[in-house]
């Protein structure tokens, strides 16, 4: 009798156990196919004639504005493209038609639990869906396209090389930070591009190239913060993950931009940074970049 209740008991146990994995597996299912629409939001408000801002001799802060919701596009990035007096104009207006445009957005694995999206073809593989606005070194690049286990996450990723196209990445788990190509973020149905407010050029480059010359070939750790140092000293560094390697180097030039200061920086916490202008936008919510 006693060995006929345990049997009952242990294959009981067994039943709650399987019906628990169960649950939280299709909690998860759910929670990818909620999060998915997430990822790539295309304006929702009309495309407006900007032709007219456009042949101003200056411009004022609600021009500036309508050309952000219009193109994406920040202060910036507007004036830096506008410096072509033969094809600046034109220019922008190609940047507006990109933004408007609406894409076909594909998620695939990218590891054991995290998926990445991206701007695809009609036959269904990644292509380059918008053109980026004039970049410098230090400049800081934000996307909302990977999510692991119904968590929207997103990769941040900074400028080392912009005259070589070279950004500095911890792409994924069980891998070192490394070198990676601009032209990649190109493929993400959302970007963020983020530059230091009122600060220098030179001093951009210092960030970059320390951000080189101290975070390249580290190995990829998601608890940077929590099992070790987030802020160690330059030679202590064991471990980083993708935002860390963004807000580290910033960091060490007395830029914290990580948004709640707690032990995990993410890319939220660096978008929502008040330390950072946005240079340029795509397939985000102008009014409302990531609540």
């Amino acid at each position: 009798m006693i060995k006929q209740n345990f049997t009952k008991l242990k294959y009981k146990k067994i039943f709650i156990t399987f019906l628990i994995i169960i649950t939280i597996a299709a909690a998860m299912a759910i929670t990818e196919e909620i999060i998915e629409p997430m990822g790539y939001i295309r304006p929702d408000y009309e495309k407006t004639d900007i032709t007219v801002i456009l042949e101003k001799g200056s411009l004022d802060d609600n021009d500036y504005k309508e050309l952000f919701y219009q193109t994406g596009l920040g202060k910036t990035a507007v004036d830096e493209i506008l410096k072509d007096k033969a094809s600046g104009k034109e220019n922008i207006l190609k940047f507006q038609e990109i933004f408007f445009k609406d894409n076909n957005v594909s998620c695939d694995k990218i590891g054991i639990i995290t998926s990445q999206e991206s701007i695809v073809n009609d036959e269904g593989k990644p292509m380059y869906g918008f053109n980026l606005a004039p970049y410098e070194n230090g400049y800081v690049l934000v996307t909302k396209a990977t999510h692991s286990l119904g968590w929207r996450h997103g990769h941040a990723g900074i400028i080392t090389d912009a005259e070589n196209q070279e950004t500095l990445e911890a792409v994924i788990l069980g891998t070192d930070t490394q070198l990676q190509n601009i032209n990649k973020w190109r493929v993400y149905p959302s970007f963020m591009m983020l530059k230091l407010k009122d600060t220098s050029q030179e001093t951009l480059d210092e960030i970059a190239e320390f951000a080189k010359n101290n975070l390249l070939d580290i190995p990829y750790g998601l608890t940077v913060g929590l099992t070790s140092k987030k802020n160690p000293s330059p030679d202590n560094i064991i471990s980083t993950q993708c935002s860390h390697v963004v807000w580290y180097p910033l960091m060490q030039f007395g830029y914290d931009v990580d948004y709640d200061g707690s032990w995990l920086v993410t890319p939220k916490d660096i978008e929502n940074s008040d330390l950072f202008e946005i240079v340029q936008i795509y397939g985000v919510d102008p009014a409302d970049i990531w609540p």
